[in-house]
């Protein structure tokens, strides 16, 4: 009964993902809506290594759209977010590899639920944004390392493995406020629950509080590269030991992008620390590299490889080092190949040898 339930609601879903595709065009006028979805079906398993050799797959359907009040010719500088996103799993690859850094960023238990409902008011230079809401849509963000599947090229392990953060699978009700400086210069700082997703009692079960610095470099221009950094810093406080533990860390992102004829390439640096006792993870290192149009005959293609080190309380530190590759098949589809290869997942498991395939689709 409970997986047809889940059937029912995943084809209710995407009826209304196909509906939809008709209220852009009955808004065209003023471009008040727009929407879009993605569907990603993908598998992994371990080639060799780690704790289990079994397959694992995951589905995950996302679909939302944002609503301008401005062009609505409602009142002005006002922007309500929306989306719908639910998982189906067949397994567990976190435990079938012992890692702590998931091959999977798309992996979840089943979930089908409201993920992002948010209000934003533009007050000139300023901005300030509630609702239910993923964190790392705002903070601790990377658009070079997107394509790389693991989850650690997303938020931070010193966030998901230490306590409960509101990101993928549980955003949480959070506030923020961002102030554009200069032309370089952005500062932004939100606090959000500390039991998420759950609603019920959510301002009074902790708190996460984080603030970040962005510096933003010149756009490109021909061979001009482009630099992003940002400087970010978190404080968790939870009276309830069993939801999660009071800790602090900090964070940093740097980004460069350029082009090389055809070619446009990227670069990254991830970094995080938490020294307390209290956590896992206490260090979290990584870097990569992002090329679109590897091939003058593949201008849509892309090709990516990262590595990842984190410190645990273990007896070695975990590093992952993945390669994936992204070929569109159309505007629309994208088919990507990833290998992961771990050292000491876990930071006393087997190592292991990680491999899987996605289907991408963009409507």
């Amino acid at each position: 009964m409970r997986k047809f339930h889940l059937f029912q609601l995943y084809a209710a879903l995407l009826a209304i993902v196909l509906g939809s595709a008709a209220l852009p065009t009955a808004r065209a006028d003023d471009g008040a809506l727009s929407t879009s979805g993605r569907l990603d079906l993908g598998s992994q398993a371990n080639l060799w290594g780690g704790l289990q050799s079994r397959a694992a797959s995951a589905a995950l359907l996302q679909w939302g759209g944002s609503l301008d009040t401005g062009a609505a010719h409602w009142w002005p500088g006002g922007l309500i977010e929306f989306s719908i996103e639910g998982v189906r799993s067949d397994g567990n690859l976190p435990s079938r590899t012992g890692a702590i850094q998931y091959p999977n960023n798309e992996w979840a238990p089943n979930f089908l639920r409201m993920y992002q409902l948010t209000y934003r008011q533009q007050l000139g230079a300023a901005a300030v944004r509630a609702g239910i809401m993923d964190i790392n849509q705002y903070f601790e963000a990377s658009d070079v390392s997107d394509l790389l599947q693991n989850s650690s090229f997303g938020l931070a392990p010193s966030f998901t493995a230490n306590f409960n953060d509101p990101s993928f699978p549980n955003p949480g009700l959070g506030a923020m406020a961002e102030v554009r400086f200069s032309p370089v210069w952005t500062a932004r700082a939100g606090v959000w629950q500390g039991n998420p997703p759950g609603l019920a009692r959510a301002l009074h079960q902790g708190a996460l509080w984080i603030g970040e610095m962005q510096w933003s470099g010149a756009a490109s221009q021909g061979d001009q590269p482009t630099q992003d950094l940002k400087l970010g810093a978190w404080h968790y406080a939870q009276s309830n030991p069993a939801i999660g533990p009071t800790t602090s860390g900090g964070y940093l992102v740097g980004e460069t992008c350029w082009r090389r004829g055809v070619q446009q390439w990227g670069a990254f640096i991830l970094a995080g620390t938490s020294p307390a006792q209290v956590n896992l993870v206490t260090q979290f290192l990584a870097a990569g590299v992002l090329v679109t149009a590897p091939f003058a005959s593949r201008p849509q293609d892309q090709f990516s490889m990262g590595v990842s080190r984190v410190n645990l309380r273990t007896p070695a530190p975990e590093t992952v080092l993945e390669l994936v590759y992204s070929w569109q098949v159309s505007p629309t589809v994208a088919l990507q190949p990833d290998v992961q290869r771990f050292w000491h997942p876990g930071g006393s498991n087997p190592s292991a040898l990680v491999a899987g395939l996605r289907l991408h689709l963009a409507f």
